[in-house]
């Protein structure tokens, strides 16, 4: 009896110590002040541009330093979605598994404005600490 008591203890401690590695992050890159050269369908339009992850609430996309989106699950695949004043404009899915960095780079391409996901290591402007 105490051996599975002592077992079921050390499972519970085991499993608390590994969550935090289940959780990871995404870096999103400020975009650029001066307007692209060339532009994916409705993202060159006026407005506000904000990105959602999820269930998650809409949040602004940075304009002068890179945020943080923390605590996604890395076992599960993650939407994106990118808005333009308030109307989506485009989205994607990913898996933290298809990536080696745990941080990696969301921002948008400045020749086209389009939604790019990169490895942390590959997008030296993502300075997420």
């Amino acid at each position: 009896m105490r051996y599975l008591c002592g077992l079921a203890a050390v499972a519970v401690l085991a499993s608390l110590g590994c969550a935090p590695l289940l959780a990871q992050s995404l870096c999103v890159a400020p975009n650029r002040a001066e307007p692209p050269q060339r532009c994916a369908p409705g993202l060159c339009g006026s407005g506000e541009l904000s990105l959602k992850v999820d269930n998650r609430p809409v949040v602004q996309w940075p304009k002068k330093e890179c945020i943080e989106i923390t605590g996604l699950d890395a076992r599960k695949r993650h939407k994106v979605v990118i808005y333009r004043a308030g109307k989506a404009q485009q989205s994607f899915g990913f898996r933290f598994s298809e990536y080696k960095s745990k941080k990696p780079c969301l921002f948008l391409n400045d020749l086209y404005w389009t939604a790019q996901l990169w490895e942390s290591k590959g997008a030296p402007w993502c300075k997420c600490k």
